[in-house]
């Protein structure tokens, strides 16, 4: 397969690690950032490979990978082992950690900790947590611990019994304001970027004009200064519900599926393994083998 051109940026950073304030100067050239989740060595590899410039090891790894109802269940140490599984595919962009349901609620001790984890152990270079209110104080912690944050407000999936399910958010002009609030809040906090999802268009332009820092949409029209979807979404690995603000620019999940068939026909054919597939021993060596093996015990 040729090599596609990697995109103009970079030149700058092609050595190594893409630097965080480079997202924020990406936003004021009108450049958009491209991130993508993924959930092991392979996926990061090939998101590397691709040119994007943020990696994300989202909870969402709870529905398309471990095969569960909801993101709530993830675990830290899940977290922490996909993406040090992550980590070691991808080495030129951010990898930024989920920090799961759970692991950052109850005090801003427990979310340096956990961030500080995820980093230390997991090889991360930056934690996203979801929501504004009491999260605001544990972005604010955690940036203040040296660990970059990445905000989420909008459909946040971890709490979205609360929000009335999984459906767009800000709808309302009161809803708006909050929303808007939540992300203003969070980049006083001190967070370098603010994903949007699942946001009415109109809602994420006015929360992307407002902030200095960039914005990462999901279900968030095109105004905000990045995109983001989810891996097995984009490639139809997933055949659970997919969202409206889905494209599928590969449909995998049916080409494993007839790779799965033809490998399953050919052994059933005995048409695999071929000679090619085979090891030999030289002739030799199975004649001083064929010497030392006993004769069959006649019944």
């Amino acid at each position: 397969m040729s090599e596609r051109p990697k995109p103009q940026r970079y030149a700058s950073w092609t050595a190594g690690k893409l630097p965080l304030p480079e997202l924020s100067e990406m936003k004021r050239r009108g450049e958009k950032i491209v991130m993508v989740t993924a959930y092991d060595a392979p996926s990061g590899r090939l998101a590397d490979a691709a040119g994007v410039d943020l990696v994300l090891v989202g909870d969402s790894s709870g529905m398309v990978v471990h095969g569960r109802e909801s993101t709530v269940a993830v675990s830290l140490d899940e977290i922490v082992f996909m993406t040090q599984w992550v980590t070691r595919g991808a080495k030129r962009p951010l990898v930024v950690a989920d920090m799961p349901f759970g692991s950052y609620e109850v005090s801003d001790e427990q979310a340096v900790q956990n961030a500080v984890r995820l980093v230390k152990e997991g090889g991360a270079d930056a934690v996203k947590l979801e929501r504004g209110g009491t999260s605001v104080s544990r972005a604010r912690a955690i940036v203040s611990a040296g660990v970059p944050v990445m905000g989420h407000v909008g459909l946040t999936p971890q709490t979205a019994t609360v929000l009335g399910g999984f459906k767009a958010q800000g709808r309302t002009a009161e809803r708006a304001g909050a929303l808007v609030d939540e992300a203003l809040a969070l980049e006083a906090a001190g967070c370098f970027a603010v994903v949007l999802e699942a946001v009415p268009a109109q809602v994420a332009r006015m929360v992307t004009e407002g902030l200095g820092v960039p914005t990462i949409g999901i279900g968030a029209g095109a105004d905000c200064d990045g995109q983001v979807l989810v891996w097995h979404d984009m490639l139809g690995f997933y055949e659970g519900h997919a969202p409206r603000f889905v494209k599928r620019y590969a449909d995998l999940g049916e080409l494993i599926t007839e790779a799965l068939e033809r490998f399953a026909d050919d052994v059933r054919r005995s048409a695999f393994p071929e000679p090619q597939h085979t090891y030999a021993m030289p002739e030799d060596e199975l004649a001083a083998l064929e010497a030392l093996r006993p004769s069959p015990r006649r019944r």
